[in-house]
Parts: C-alpha cells; sequence; structure tokens
C-alpha cells in the first residue's frame, strides 16, 4: 500500500472537512423541506394533496443547470460560497421570526415564497460546492468524498430535520429554528481561509470558456452528445425516482399512525438519518471493491426493499422495534445508493465544467424525482399508503435496467476502440 506524504495527507484532510461543513449547511434547509416541513403541515391540518405539492418548493434544485455555466465561469468559487452561505443565514433567521402556527395561519403564501428562496439560495451554492469537489476530488478521493457529501447533507438534515422537530416539540419554532440557522456558520471561516485556482492555467483547466449564448447552449450540447451517454442520462433521471414518490409519505404515514413530532423526529431524522450515515460511509468503502455498476445494481435493489418495509407499517404494524428496523433498513440502503449514484455522476463530468456537467445531471435526477414526488399525496390519498410505498419499490428496481444497459454499452465502447487503436 503506497503511504502518502504527510502534506498530502493534510491537504486531503482539509479538502474533505471543508466539503463536508459546506453539504452540512446545504442539508440544514434540507431537513426542512424534506423532513420537518410535512410532518409540521400535517399537524396543523394540510391536506395530504398540499403537503405532496410542496415538492415545487424544490424546483430551484430542478432548475439550477440553466445558472450553473455562470457560476463555473464567474467570480471565484470562493466567493460564491461566501456570499450564498450568508445569505442562507438570513433567510433562516428570517424564517424564525414568526411562529410557525402563525406563518400556516396567517402568511401560508409568505411562507411558501421564503421557503423557496431558501431553495434557491442553497441549489445556487450546491453547484459551486460540487464544482469544487469534482475539480479537486481525484479518482484515488471520489468515493470517500461523495461519501463525505452524502454523510455533510445527511447530517444537515438530521439537524434541520429530525433534531429541529424534536426542538420545537421542547422549545417552540422561533427559539428552535434560529439555533439550526446559527449553524449555518460554521462554514465561514473555513470558506474564508480556502484557496481558489490562483494561476490562468489552472483556472483554464477547470473553468469553462464564455462565448456568449453560443456558447451557452454548446456546453450543453457536448456533454448530451457524448458516446453513450443516452442510458446513463436515463438512469440518472429514474434512479431515485421510486424513493422519492414513497419517501415524502413517510412522515404523514408515521403523524396519522399516532406518533408525536418528537418521535417522528427522533425515528426518521435522527435515528434513521444516522442509519443512513452509516450507509453512505460504507457505500463509499465498497465501491472500492464492488465497482460503479455492481454498486448501483446492489444498492438500488436494496433500497427497493426498504422501501417496502414501510408496507408493514401502512398495514398496522406500529410497533417500536418494527418501526425503527424499517426505517433504519431503508434509510442504510438510501446512504449506500445515494453515495454510488454521485460517485458515477462525478465520473461522468468533463474537466473545464464540473459544477455543469454535475448540476445537469443533479437537475435531471431532482427534476424526475420532484415530478413523481408531487403525485405522492394523490396517489396516498387516493389508494392508500400501501400503494404508495409498493409502487416505489417497483419503479426502483425498474430504474435498474438502464443503469445495466449503460455499463453493458460503455464496455462495449471500450472493446470496439481497442480493437481500433
Amino acid at each position: 500500500m503506497t503511504v502518502l506524504p504527510r502534506s498530502e495527507r493534510l491537504a486531503d484532510a482539509r479538502l474533505l472537512g471543508l466539503l463536508a461543513l459546506l453539504y452540512l449547511a446545504q442539508g440544514l434547509p434540507g431537513g426542512l423541506l424534506g423532513k420537518a416541513l410535512p410532518a409540521l403541515l400535517r399537524e396543523q391540518g394540510i391536506s395530504l394533496a398540499a403537503i405532496g405539492f410542496t415538492s415545487l418548493l424544490a424546483l430551484p434544485w430542478a432548475l439550477k443547470f440553466l445558472w450553473a455555466p455562470f457560476i463555473d465561469r464567474f467570480g471565484t468559487r470562493r466567493r460564491w460560497l461566501l456570499a450564498l452561505n450568508l445569505l442562507t443565514m438570513a433567510l433562516m433567521f428570517a424564517i424564525a421570526g414568526r411562529d410557525f402556527a402563525a406563518w400556516v395561519q396567517g402568511a401560508f403564501v409568505p411562507l411558501l415564497a421564503m421557503l423557496f428562496l431558501l431553495n434557491l439560495v442553497a441549489a445556487t451554492q450546491d453547484i459551486a460546492t460540487d464544482g469544487l469537489a469534482v475539480s479537486r476530488l481525484g479518482e484515488r478521493l471520489r468515493g470517500i468524498g461523495n461519501s463525505v457529501q452524502v454523510i455533510g447533507y445527511k447530517v444537515g438534515m438530521i439537524i434541520g430535520g429530525g433534531l429541529l422537530l424534536w426542538f420545537i416539540d421542547r422549545y417552540g419554532w422561533q427559539a428552535s429554528y434560529s439555533g439550526i440557522a446559527a449553524l449555518v456558520a460554521l462554514t465561514l471561516l473555513p470558506v474564508w481561509l480556502m484557496r481558489d485556482e490562483r494561476t490562468p492555467q489552472a483556472r483554464a483547466a477547470t473553468h469553462a470558456d464564455w462565448q456568449g449564448v453560443r456558447g451557452y447552449a454548446r456546453l450543453f450540447a457536448g456533454f448530451m452528445r457524448r458516446p453513450g451517454l443516452g442510458w446513463w442520462l436515463l438512469a440518472v433521471g429514474v434512479f431515485k425516482a421510486g424513493d422519492a414518490l414513497a419517501s415524502r409519505m413517510i412522515g404523514p404515514l408515521l403523524s396519522d399512525a399516532g406518533l408525536t413530532l418528537a418521535d417522528i423526529g427522533l425515528l426518521t431524522g435522527v435515528t434513521g438519518a444516522l442509519a443512513g450515515v452509516c450507509g453512505a460511509l460504507a457505500g463509499g468503502v465498497l465501491l472500492l471493491r464492488m465497482g460503479h455498476r455492481n454498486a448501483l445494481l446492489l444498492f438500488g435493489l436494496l433500497q427497493a426493499l426498504g422501501l417496502l418495509g414501510y408496507v408493514l407499517v401502512a398495514g398496522g404494524a406500529h410497533d417500536l422495534p418494527i418501526l425503527y428496523a424499517v426505517v433504519c433498513v431503508e434509510q442504510f440502503a438510501d446512504g449506500l445508493s445515494t453515495v454510488a449514484l454521485f460517485t458515477a455522476m462525478m465520473d461522468a463530468c468533463r474537466a473545464h465544467a464540473p459544477g455543469t456537467d454535475y448540476t445537469l445531471q443533479a437537475s435531471l435526477q431532482v427534476t424526475v424525482s420532484g415530478i413523481f414526488a408531487l403525485g405522492s399525496g394523490v396517489l396516498a390519498g387516493a389508494a392508500g399508503y400501501e400503494t404508495v410505498f409498493i409502487a416505489g419499490a417497483a419503479l426502483t428496481v425498474l430504474a435498474l435496467l438502464p443503469v445495466f444497459l449503460y455499463f453493458r454499452t460503455a464496455a462495449s465502447a471500450a472493446v470496439a476502440t481497442e480493437r481500433n487503436t
């Protein structure tokens, strides 16, 4: 085994630590939207269909590819990350300035507008963070780097989702969310101390040239036209769609089962999310041994099995040991599959446009997942929770087909290239 010089190990540790904090900061607002908000709205008497449609608040995550080239090309990632984290913190404090019940009962539309802006800022920060990760994580660090990404984001979601519900149950909305907002400040010093690419040669290798509107269009077209990429883009689009369809109804399911906000927070937002963290860490390690194709296929299958566990809960299995087992298994599988997907997405990026290429894939994934999440409440209201989770598991299994076909196509192309040379 090759032992790296101490200076290189320290540089790796600093980079991974910085990425962990940046993704944690993104997970804080993500935890509110994805974990806490459905349960909070259900407690206020909001319908399942309306809760399902709050996934539209994540629209900036689907559309962020439209402004990704500007983040890649203009300014520096350090400046972007400083400004965007400060704005995130300001918006979170503004949302914390009014009690949640008062928001819902007297200013529901302004609340949704504030949450939309929060997602817009977080999605833009994600472009800069992903560009930083793709450009600086070499092949040696890519698996563990994506584990750090998923772990950081999940820890942020634990704090901004499950722990937030637990704190709200004891200290109220305003004090709890103000404390969560203050945590964003943890990113400011490391970002201030980070170094951007200084030389024109270094920037040219990692930043796309700007050539007006035509260059903007060419940037996307060049990525899309790469040989064999069609199956991969289909795989990216549908790989997490089944999870999106089913997971949106987990909070309402548990709420209708009689669990309190604190119970739901500890179960899904803390214990379950910690299981997801363990899955993400295991995924980064297993990727090195299994290869990307095998990891995607196996971890996707495990994700489907995890979603099927909620059929038991929907059928009346509300004992705490069963609930904790179902949540932990599903979240562990989610951590595994997410790391595998994100690592393969990084492999598909070009060196001169990492933020743009990664964001294009991420936007596709969020768009397709968001479409399925939109209908989750309607499907649950019409056909019941069991149908939602069975459909989510089935869709996850079907998504493994384009994964298999992409890697088979890529292998065939590699053999053909080798013969020609």
